[in-house]
């Protein structure tokens, strides 16, 4: 991991993906008791769940187990009957309780008879149904995404004609330029909206991100003007050369920008800064900070910010920043940000960089005040 990487958890960054999503739900604890009234196997998620040390309760009498489940064990070596979700609240230490739900199943074999415990948190399961929604919605996305491909290519047909007519005839060529990048780009992206649901292989090759951020910039323009945003540039980084790939970069740049224009209002200041860092065994990093003046992001929202589908945003969709750091991920690189209510908010995209090559020729601090 990258150096800064520790505050993972704190910036707001996912631990999980739909396979860890299920895992965490489908936690659930195992007890076994012999025909002896004692317990022969205890996992520590049993241990967890009835709020006892593991080790206390290996080869313990049933009476170590909280009531009334040395009682309900008993009556079901006894009958030889099935507990199936039996609700059991049990106090615990902090005089508040925890209801957990048990399935007891008397086993018989090779003369002897134990008896199973299968435990879970009932808490647990109104988090289950909301992670099996967001992974239908994830599902959902990569069907709409195949669909949506196509007819926006069609679409695009079109348009990548009249740019070339008027690239042919030499209108406003500079516009027409910049207008054709960008086409190329959107179809480069529709091209890989599947990505999100069912990845696939990426061709990496050297990028420059002082190029891409500047042509990201200049794409704002009009709206950075239009609030009378003040604009920072300080690229400090010894080296701005990374292997990755354009596009996907330039799309995480472009919504990580989006996103802090979005949050200022009128005469705001929006500042990108990069910066070389060294990391373990010599690796070197390039920091890309994109920061903002804006209203800032309240703390409980800091942990879901990068989860699919989660928005504060009134029209927002919630992929924005998904798909970001899914980029940064690809690229072996990872995103934090801090934030502040009223005082605005730092995104910092962290990047393996390749070996140093001459510096750019261009000025390293630049301010353009549109005010």
């Amino acid at each position: 991991m990258p150096p800064g990487s520790s505050i993972q958890k704190k910036s707001g960054l996912p631990t999980g993906n739909p396979a860890s999503l299920l895992q965490e739900c489908l936690a659930y604890g195992v007890l076994v008791a012999g025909a002896r009234g004692r317990i022969v196997a205890c996992t520590p998620e049993a241990a967890a769940l009835l709020r006892l040390p593991a080790a206390r309760l290996q080869k313990a009498p049933l009476k170590s187990l909280p009531a009334p489940f040395p009682k309900l064990i008993r009556d079901a070596a006894k009958n030889g009957r099935l507990v199936t979700n039996r609700e059991i609240r049990l106090k615990t230490s902090r005089r508040d309780a925890i209801t957990l739900r048990a399935s007891i199943l008397p086993v018989q074999g090779r003369g002897q008879s134990q008896v199973v415990v299968v435990l879970n948190n009932q808490a647990s399961v109104p988090v289950f149904e909301q992670n099996m929604r967001r992974l239908d919605r994830l599902a959902s996305l990569g069907t709409l995404s195949a669909s949506m491909a196509h007819e926006i290519k069609n679409g695009m047909v079109a348009i990548k004609t009249f740019i070339d007519l008027l690239m042919q005839r030499g209108q406003d060529t500079e516009l027409t330029e910049v207008v054709s990048r960008e086409l190329q780009r959107i179809n480069a992206i529709v091209t890989q909206m599947m990505r999100f649901a069912a990845p696939k292989g990426t061709t990496f090759a050297t990028v420059r991100v002082h190029e891409l951020l500047d042509h990201s910039l200049r794409l704002l323009h009009h709206q950075i003007a239009g609030k009378l945003i003040s604009l920072q540039r300080h690229y400090q980084a010894e080296t701005d050369a990374v292997r990755g790939d354009d596009v996907q970069l330039q799309q995480a740049f472009m919504n990580l920008l989006l996103n802090a224009l979005e949050a200022m209002d009128t005469k705001g200041a929006l500042t990108v800064a990069t910066e070389t860092m060294e990391g373990k065994r010599g690796a070197r990093w390039m920091r890309i900070h994109i920061q903002d003046t804006g209203a800032g992001i309240a703390r409980e929202n800091l942990e879901r910010l990068f989860e699919p589908f989660f928005t504060t945003k009134r029209n927002g969709t919630g992929l924005g920043l998904a798909i970001s750091q899914r980029i940064a991920h690809e690229h072996r690189g990872v995103i934090q940000v801090q934030s502040e209510i009223n005082q605005g908010s730092t995104f910092s995209f962290l990047i393996p960089v390749l070996p140093s090559r001459p510096p750019l020729s261009k000025p390293a601090t630049e301010t353009v005040d549109a005010r």
